[in-house]
């Protein structure tokens, strides 16, 4: 798959038999910036893979007469996370979002950022989790058995050291899209104005509009 530029903004991706088509209504041109998987950097159509598809100068193409294709219009991209780097820092970062972490990051990696909706999304999942749990422990708990009695305890403080890590990760990354250190998830240890503070900047404000430190815009 192929992607091109066009006013320095990424478009794509797109496969080679589309190629003629966009060169033949005029949006992209055999100057105009190229770049898949395994280039080192954008090159020029006319010096690409795809050279062999630019008309040469004084041939009609076929498709010149067909009516032009709408314009293109410019909407945030996606991040192609296998581009280059020199290739991403020819696009401008208002141009494009992140592309969005997966679940398994989410839940337990410290990097990146993440939106209010995937904040909620993740804290209401871990409140089903707990209702779900508490219901069970409270009918193992109604049970005679001793043995059952004696384990719950164990079984709790087990279950909590996995749910702990994922509310930090959850939180730091919405502390890293409000552009903070997310060693702000310490203000919960301050009682009442900790979890108020939380609550307000975690759950109700945008993130930092645009890249920041902790990476690109994911709203």
């Amino acid at each position: 798959m192929w992607y091109y530029s066009i006013n320095d903004t990424q478009q794509g991706p797109v496969d080679e038999a589309a190629i003629p088509q966009l060169l033949a209504s005029g949006t992209i041109h055999p100057a105009s910036l190229v770049w898949c998987a395994g280039m080192a950097n954008w090159l020029p159509l006319n010096k690409s893979d795809l050279s062999h598809l630019v008309v040469p100068s004084g041939v009609q193409s076929p498709n010149l007469a067909s009516p032009p294709y709408p314009p293109i219009l410019q909407q945030p991209q996606f991040l192609n996370p296998y581009l280059p780097p020199t290739a991403a820092a020819d696009i401008p970062s208002h141009q494009y979002r992140a592309a969005p972490l997966t679940w398994g990051q989410t839940f337990w990696s410290f990097e990146g950022r993440i939106p209010r909706r995937t904040y909620w999304a993740a804290t209401g999942i871990w409140i089903a989790i707990f209702v779900v749990c508490g219901a069970a422990v409270s009918t193992a708990a109604s049970t005679s058995d001793s043995h059952i009695e004696t384990f719950l305890p164990i079984v709790f403080l087990i279950a909590m050291v996995p749910c702990i890590w994922s509310h930090f990760a959850i939180q730091v990354k919405r502390w890293h899209d409000r552009g903070k250190s997310g060693a702000m998830v310490l203000i919960n240890l301050i009682p009442y104005i900790g979890g108020i503070w939380t609550f307000v900047e975690c759950g109700c404000l945008r993130g930092s509009v645009g890249h920041n430190q902790y990476g690109h815009d994911p709203t």
